[in-house]
């Protein structure tokens, strides 16, 4: 799979790629405004969505989004954040942490796809259902990847 360097407002579907450019990007998003383009393209960040918006409004509102994603993460979340924002090194958080690296690159992995989750179920919470934590995605995102190996 390529990754795209660049997304448009349009193109974000909180999936792995777009979730991982957006917390690349948070500063820039925090600000309120549109990372630019490595080519001439200028984005006015407007969508086709019946009401008009201030141009600062939709880059806080992902930085928002995957913001809350990543807290709710916890301590995973900040890994996250910490590696693929901030550029610290797996090893270097291990050392602060004083845990093994392979326990950062799968506490980052598991964040990465609790936050970038699309608008899962997960996320909705509702009378008849509750949104899952990230203690239960925890315990169930190992077991799920093994049972569908073992189904096919």
């Amino acid at each position: 799979m390529t990754t795209k360097e660049w997304y448009s407002p349009g193109e974000v579907y909180f999936d792995h790629q777009t979730a991982l450019w957006i917390i690349q990007n948070l500063g820039i998003l925090r600000a309120g405004r549109w990372p630019p383009e490595s080519s001439n393209y200028i984005d006015i960040l407007t969508k086709k969505l019946g009401r008009h918006l201030a141009y600062f409004e939709i880059p806080i509102q992902y930085a928002a989004e995957i913001e809350l994603r990543m807290e709710k993460a916890g301590l995973d979340g900040l890994i996250l954040l910490a590696i693929e924002c901030w550029g610290e090194t797996e090893a270097s958080l291990a050392n602060y942490l004083t845990i093994p690296d392979w326990s950062i690159n799968r506490r980052k992995r598991r964040a990465l796809a609790y936050v970038a989750s699309g608008a899962a179920a997960r996320w909705k919470d509702t009378k008849k259902r509750s949104g899952m934590t990230y203690r239960e995605f925890k315990m169930t995102w190992g077991r799920r990847r093994v049972s569908r190996k073992a189904i096919y």
